[in-house]
């Protein structure tokens, strides 16, 4: 994994996204699982960045690279660029360069690939032919995330700030309509879990009150910083893959029914048709995640 795994409040499955994956087992009526699973959830979400080694949710960043003389640098996981800026002195000045004059972003080399970049290639019309070799010479300011779409990744949840403004010190949010359709007619939009952008300031939602349409908020997260957002602002929903999403619903109501036996280990009754579930990563959770796993060698 590019980097460590930072504790976030950013999870990959909500409290009624898990009911609704699960509707058989918790009626989205009942609430009185909803901050356990809120709890697990979050677990779940920090096992599978460390089963993946790497992470799901965005992060506004700087990054550091050593070059290698080559004319590809590889970054890792970059879902929208800020800047980059080279150094030929070890990393103690730094110059900028510019994206589709001096290099282009790939996945892996293709130009056309909508998931989230991990290469940047010098453009041979470009002022550079070569990333410069040394450590840290080459520095990248952007929002790091792998997303499969990285159009998609965030989704116009179809409402917008309105407070009049939304001051930087506010925790509390009011939309037009809080448990209405979001853009594939799910409802509620929004949901406590949920990570939200609004202009270019991350925001967790804690809880929503669907009465008032008033979100409860946690301000600048994931690197992000604190801003007031004139009436109107667009509100955005962070969308992790959705194998990422289900392989989280899952372990968290593994999680829950390993508390319910009271922790016990793995093991079958076929004549009580009981199972009792162990704290390993779910077979069809890892299943999901095989193609998101960075494999090291040696």
């Amino acid at each position: 994994m590019n980097g460590q795994v930072a504790m976030s409040l950013s999870l990959y499955a909500t409290a009624s996204e898990i009911k609704a994956a699960a509707p058989d087992g918790i009626r989205a009526t009942t609430t009185k699982y909803d901050a356990l699973l809120l709890r697990l959830a979050k677990e779940a979400s920090r096992f599978i960045d460390r089963h993946c080694r790497q992470v799901f949710y965005p992060e506004l960043g700087t990054r550091y690279f050593d070059g290698k003389g080559k004319t590809a640098v590889t970054i890792g996981s970059l879902l929208s660029l800020t800047s980059v800026e080279i150094s030929q002195d070890g990393g103690l000045t730094y110059s900028a360069v510019t994206v589709d004059v001096d290099f282009r972003l790939t996945w892996w080399g293709d130009f056309n690939d909508p998931r989230s970049w991990s290469q940047l290639a010098i453009d041979p019309n470009g002022s550079q032919t070569a990333w410069p070799a040394g450590m840290r010479s080459v520095k990248v300011t952007g929002v790091w995330a792998y997303a499969d779409e990285r159009a998609t990744a965030w989704e116009n949840s179809t409402d917008t700030v309105r407070d009049n403004p939304l001051t930087i010190g506010a925790t509390s949010l009011t939309v037009a309509d809080a448990d209405g359709p979001d853009q594939l007619g799910i409802a509620p939009r929004f949901q406590a879990g949920q990570l939200l952008r609004i202009e270019s300031e991350f925001v967790y939602c804690s809880a929503t009150d669907t009465a008032t349409n008033v979100l409860t908020i946690a301000r600048a997260q994931n690197g992000t910083t604190a801003a007031a957002h004139a009436q109107s602002k667009q509100i955005d929903i962070w969308r992790p893959p959705e194998p990422v999403k289900q392989a989280t619903a899952i372990q968290a109501v593994r999680l829950m029914e390993r508390g319910f036996q009271g922790y016990g280990d793995a093991r079958a009754n076929v004549e009580m048709s009981q199972m009792v579930y162990l704290r390993a990563l779910d077979p069809e959770a890892r299943a999901l995640l095989e193609p998101y796993r960075i494999l090291r060698a040696g």
